[in-house]
């Protein structure tokens, strides 16, 4: 009997591991190590070897094998990328913390859980806005989240008592006023401009009730001491710069100083010293699929 049992988990176990590794076959997905288009123990291996120095990586594998973004392969990227091999996900993936009737649809390139939930897609629970994921047309919080909204009087409180004023200029935007954004933008500028600067009804992160456009005394807020305060110090408040210099193509978006997103404060601490954007460091694509296009594929 007990022979019976241990032999019916050795099957499970094994089942899950090939459910794992051959859903990535073919896949660009981080920590393949050996290149052969499955993430397996072999590729923790590698890792490992690497990390105490027997092996001198490639460009490629040191790219994808730092999963941790501290600039070296150590034995804690070795670790992760075991953790990975066998089915049990990032070590810092939240997952679907506080939504437990969320349905799993799939990995990130960067092996994080994608979740939906009334239409609305999360990874490590934060809610995803950008050209690739779409929020549904009546998603609606009424405002600021109270969470952002706290955090963002709390973050102006500290401006202040340094000498600098940082104003709300734009925060929770609902569907249907984004549209009359957007298309007074295509109406003015053309389809081109319009995608570069403005978001397509669905697709803002205005929509979540997380983020804010600020704002100073001039109106002139990119380059500013403003500026330069917030991105120094918005991180201690949950926020992140959303658009960043640099990083149009993985965003899709021209740099916005004045754009921030509330993603809560270790989140934020995270995200900001990786030096990635958010599509960056979770591994997904930001921009409009046509009709004709397939839509993205996540295991």
């Amino acid at each position: 009997m007990i022979k019976q049992c241990i032999y019916r988990i050795g099957v499970g176990i094994l089942i899950l591991f090939l459910f794992f590794t051959l859903s990535v076959v073919g896949s660009a997905r981080c920590a393949d190590a050996d290149g052969d288009g499955i993430l397996s123990v072999a590729d923790a291996r590698i890792a490992l070897r690497i990390a105490v120095r027997l092996d001198i990586p490639t460009e490629e594998q040191q790219k994808d094998c730092d999963l941790d973004r501290d600039g070296a392969i150590t034995p804690a990227d070795a670790r992760e990328i075991l953790r990975l091999s066998v089915g049990f996900g990032r070590s810092d993936d939240s997952a679907n913390s506080g939504m437990p009737d969320a349905e799993f649809i799939g990995l990130t390139d960067n092996y994080y859980k994608v979740y939906n939930k009334n239409g609305v897609t999360y990874i490590d629970s934060i809610i995803i806005a950008n050209k690739t994921y779409a929020l549904p047309d009546d998603y609606d919080t009424n405002g600021l989240v109270n969470e952002c909204r706290d955090a963002f009087a709390a973050l102006q409180t500290a401006a202040k008592k340094d000498g600098v004023n940082i104003y709300l200029n734009s925060g929770f935007r609902p569907y249907s006023e984004q549209k009359e954004l957007y298309d007074e933008y295509v109406r003015d500028y053309g389809t081109d401009y319009a995608d570069a600067y403005a978001a397509r009804p669905g697709h803002s992160e205005h929509q979540t009730g997380l983020a804010i456009d600020v704002t100073n005394d001039t109106g002139y807020f990119t380059g500013s001491p403003e500026a330069q305060w917030l991105h120094a110090n918005c991180v201690q408040y949950g926020f992140i710069l959303r658009y960043p210099e640099g990083k149009s193509d993985k965003t899709g978006y021209s740099p916005e100083a004045w754009h921030i997103r509330f993603v809560g404060t270790e989140k934020a601490a995270k995200l900001n010293g990786s030096g990635l954007c958010l599509e960056e460091y979770y591994g997904i694509t930001s921009f409009y699929f046509q009709q004709t296009d397939q839509p993205p594929i996540l295991f």
